[in-house]
């Protein structure tokens, strides 16, 4: 009974393996998309990204420079996807560690999948100066970036124990260095940019491109009051090693300094600063309050994770 049940444990479960392969061919198939939307007008679209956002400029855009992120976040896509295959041959004690334990739930390659369709359909809409529905599209993205993100954080924290006693404590690591923060910088930048794409939608509306581009800041203030509270209080154990949002909010919003900057401060310029600001002391304070509770042990430690 024994030898029959370990061989049924054991066997591969080929819906699973066709959704982490999909999953894969869809990011290919989006950097495709963004690459020929970076170059355009081409077959499919009509001007480049860049143009579209140059030519509908808020005080909430940020400086050119600041899109290069996408190279990261691509890079970080990549990587965690090809960790996700990687899991496929390999085993913990119990069966293939894409199966068990159950921490890239089969739900992320869904999302995922969805998400990088919606990826090609916002460029689309965005290259039409569709901003409404553009509006519509990155939230969905955002949206469904966000839920596996969550969904793995939770599992992780949930079965770690079955990765150490499987002696698979190196995947707990690549987990959340790959998985959880890959997934992390990508909604993290999709939050600024659907509150980008906001002011832009606002200001083509006709109305007031100062108070819209306050409205977005506002925002973004909520979201990293929501996201410090997460971290540092409610989920603490289980996102103690996601610390790329910071990362990602302090180089957007010196992106968007950089280019709104004035000898004379207005209303969004003072507001950005302080939301600078207030990024950098927080992130101090979290490292300050991860330091002290590793050393206490009430986070994962390296020797036990």
């Amino acid at each position: 009974m024994h030898i029959l049940g370990e061989k049924k444990a054991f066997c591969h479960s080929w819906w699973k393996i066709a959704l982490i392969i999909l999953a894969l061919i869809a990011f290919i198939i989006a950097c495709v998309f963004n690459g020929l939307a970076s170059t355009g007008p081409n077959g499919i679209f009509t001007q480049r990204t860049g143009s579209v956002s140059d030519n509908n400029r808020t005080e909430f855009t940020p400086a050119g420079w600041t899109f290069s992120i996408w190279g990261l976040i691509y890079f970080w896509q990549a990587a965690w996807l090809l960790y996700a295959i990687s899991r496929i041959p390999r085993k913990s004690n119990v069966d293939y560690l894409y199966k068990y334990p159950n921490t890239l739930h089969y739900t992320v390659f869904i999302f995922y999948i969805i998400n990088m369709a919606l990826n090609c359909i916002w460029l689309v809409l965005f290259d039409r100066v569709e901003f409404g529905w553009a509006l519509l599209v990155i939230f969905l993205m955002f949206v469904t970036v966000a839920t596996p993100m969550i969904i793995t954080h939770i599992l992780l924290s949930k079965n770690r124990n079955i990765y150490i006693e499987s002696s698979r404590k190196l995947d707990i690591w690549l987990v959340r260095l790959l998985v959880h923060n890959g997934l992390a910088i990508y909604v993290t930048w999709l939050f600024l940019a659907m509150n980008l794409n906001l002011t832009i939608w606002i200001k083509v509306m006709g109305k007031n491109a100062t108070d819209a581009a306050t409205a977005a800041l506002s925002i973004v203030l909520l979201g990293i009051i929501i996201y410090f509270v997460c971290e540092n209080i409610i989920f603490y154990k289980s996102m103690a090693y996601t610390w790329i949002p910071w990362f990602v909010l302090i180089f957007a919003l010196s992106g968007v300094m950089s280019l709104n900057y004035t000898s004379i401060p207005t209303r969004n310029q003072s507001y950005v600063l302080a939301l600078l600001i207030m990024c950098c002391i927080l992130f101090v304070i979290r490292v300050i309050v991860f330091a002290v509770r590793y050393f206490k042990g009430l986070i994962p430690t390296f020797s036990n994770p």
